[in-house]
């Protein structure tokens, strides 16, 4: 039998020498199945919370969720408790009772006294304060962690990533016609991935169009609007149920040139041989020396990685670049991401994720990088 993400995520903190932790980052409760943080409150905090969601993982897994986000919780194996965050009749003490539940649960779940794992960067210092006078002593376990993001429950989120990250391209080839703005294209996009999810999710989404904004690489959607000739550049990230993916397309508003189509085939060809590289054993420094050589021809490089993992953020080790010695491994989620920008002409970066296998990879975003 298939263990379970949380199963796996013991077994991964186990295997780190930290035998109970306290996980709060809303994509490791995503990614494990138990709690998933409404749209609304990326990147935001919620006034009505005290803080995050709390997975208390001894010999019991218990989970401290305020009774404002009940409604979000996952059925799953832990176990709930809910401390009230608001309450509009009577004064409420949110960090008072959120203190109180916490320690209860941590008693519950079986989390001892002693080293406790938690993820450093998200875990809020009063929790931290809370966890030290309890007797339990905050080690950071992120990387234990984080490496139960090749699991293949998280594998099949990243597919369903893609899938919204797919629709995303094709909205902003659909739509991108002199009259339009970036912003106008992006909402456009962000609909239509919302009406693929059927839910409102997070994602990073930016447009950007001319010769002088594709050039650098893009940016954040403006109120510029799209002139005929334009080369439009779009890269997105969405997220749903705890997997990332990442891709990135270029368009062409009207009849490309023979220059442009060339080095837009350049790009397409270093994308598609640059994935046939990584296999499991190459060392990531020698795809990016490789793919980048494909495309000397078009001038200086582009100056960022040519990839990098997708795991439990949407941009992670190993990443792609002249100095990086990690050797790939069968299983990784990669992203690569070739390109030629030129000021005064503009920007082609286009962007693949693909799962690494020992009979060869499969790309997992299936949109097809046309002009």
């Amino acid at each position: 039998m298939t263990a379970g993400p949380l199963e796996l995520v013991r077994a991964a903190l186990a295997a780190a020498g930290q035998g109970q932790a306290v996980l709060c980052h809303p994509e490791t409760l995503a990614r494990l199945g138990v709690f998933e943080q409404p749209f609304e409150d990326w990147p935001v905090s919620n006034p009505f919370v005290a803080g995050p969601a709390l997975l208390c993982l001894g010999r019991e897994a218990v989970l401290v969720v305020a009774h404002f986000h009940a409604a979000n919780v996952r059925p799953s194996a832990a176990h709930v408790v809910t401390y009230r965050s608001y309450d509009y009749r009577t004064p409420p003490d949110p960090s008072g009772e959120l203190r109180s539940t916490l320690l209860a649960a941590l008693d519950q779940a079986g989390v001892d006294p002693g080293p406790t794992g938690v993820e450093a960067r998200a875990l809020p210092l009063e929790v931290a304060e809370w966890l030290r006078e309890s007797g339990r002593s905050p080690v950071d376990c992120a990387d234990a962690v984080a490496d139960t993001s090749a699991a293949p429950s998280h594998l099949e989120a990243v597919r369903r990533a893609s899938r919204l990250a797919d629709v995303v391209q094709q909205a902003v080839k659909d739509h991108a016609a002199p009259g339009a703005s970036e912003a106008e294209l992006a909402g456009l996009a962000a609909a239509a991935m919302f009406r693929e999810a059927g839910r409102r999710v997070p994602a990073i989404l930016t447009v950007s169009t001319g010769a002088e904004a594709t050039a650098t690489g893009g940016g954040v959607a403006t109120e510029r609007v799209v002139q005929p000739g334009d080369l439009v550049l779009t890269d997105t990230s969405p997220w749903i149920d705890g997997g990332w993916s990442d891709t990135a397309n270029a368009v062409f508003v009207g009849e490309p040139d023979l220059e442009t189509r060339r080095r837009f085939d350049a790009v397409r060809r270093a994308l598609h041989d640059g994935i046939a590289l990584c296999r499991p054993g190459v060392v990531a420094k020698d795809v990016d020396r490789q793919v980048r050589a494909m495309l000397d021809e078009h001038g200086p490089t582009y100056a960022h990685h040519t990839g990098h993992r997708i795991g439990a953020a949407w941009s992670e080790e190993p990443r792609i670049t002249p100095y990086s010695d990690v050797v790939i491994e069968e299983g990784m989620v990669l992203a690569l991401e070739p390109a030629i920008y030129l000021p005064g002409w503009g920007g082609i970066r286009l962007e693949h994720v693909f799962h690494v296998g020992t009979d060869g990879n499969e790309i997992l975003t299936q949109f097809e990088h046309t002009l």
